[in-house]
């Protein structure tokens, strides 16, 4: 995780987004930073990967995660039992919890943060339906800012997930205030995009594919809009390569509305897997 203050680096275009680099960090962090925390191994800012790093809220507590080595790194796994679709439905399965991060990393002070993880998906992974995974969340307040999702829109919060879609198809997610015509914007994102008036908007989806049997990394940059202005930002960094961008955006209609953390909520329907995140 790695957040920016409003003043220093200008945020960068698609176009200049650093040249593709074998470093891990370079590929987690596309864009410099003012502040940093990582779980990664030879990144800088290293923390444990644990409970106590994330500061986990929210959980649904009958959920469980395990942190394991797997493939070279430290990661998170998740499980789904055979039949298992979201958290409201027996069998559960995935990952459901909030998470500031270190405490000594204040996001929200940030007025940008960049976001990123590598997942693995197992060799011959049927992605069927699709799937929700990890990304960043903000709002007015902690309690407001776990308002947006499973079909619950607030001006007051926003959400920024990733998804997968049928044959690995990947994408934005997102949850953002309701009441502003700017954010129609993110309909109309090549290659493919989805609006609707209940639940998440699908955004750039098709724009990459997840692989099987190999970490694909991933990353997003989140940056607020000036409170009363249509400059707000998200991007999708894929192997360190812009995706996705999208701007003049309104992710929040006060200057209380802050970046609060990861939401890591996890879960796909229909299957019998693990899924592992570093």
């Amino acid at each position: 995780m790695r957040s920016h203050s409003s003043a220093g680096t200008p945020t960068p275009t698609p176009s200049s987004t650093p040249a593709k680099s074998d470093s891990l960090e370079s590929l987690l962090f596309p864009k410099k930073s003012l502040s940093s925390w990582s779980t990664a191994d030879g990144v800088d800012n290293q923390v444990p990967l644990s409970d106590a790093t994330f500061r986990l809220t929210s959980s649904i507590k009958e959920l469980t995660h395990k942190y394991v080595d797997f493939e070279g790194k430290k990661a998170m796994q998740a499980h789904y039992p055979e039949g298992s679709y979201n958290f409201q439905h027996e069998p559960r399965g995935g990952i459901s919890f909030y998470a500031p991060g270190p405490s000594n990393v204040d996001l929200t002070s940030a007025k940008e943060a960049t976001f990123g993880y590598s997942v693995w998906f197992p060799e011959g992974f049927e992605f069927n339906m699709g799937g929700k995974l990890p990304g960043l969340y903000g709002g007015d307040s902690d309690s407001d800012a776990t308002s947006c999702s499973g079909g619950s829109r607030s001006n007051a919060c926003q959400s920024v997930r990733l998804m997968w879609r049928t044959d690995g198809a990947g994408e934005f997610y997102t949850y953002l205030p309701p009441e502003f015509d700017a954010n129609k914007r993110v309909c109309d994102v090549a290659p493919k995009s989805e609006c609707n008036s209940v639940y998440g908007a699908s955004v750039g989806r098709g724009s990459f594919t997840f692989k099987t049997g190999a970490w694909t990394t991933i990353s997003e940059r989140v940056k607020l809009n000036d409170a009363g202005q249509e400059n707000g930002e998200i991007e999708l960094f894929v192997e360190g390569e812009s995706k996705v961008y999208v701007t003049g955006l309104v992710l929040r209609d006060n200057d209380a509305g802050r970046l609060r953390g990861i939401m890591m909520q996890d879960l796909l329907r229909w299957f019998d897997c693990r899924l592992g995140f570093s």
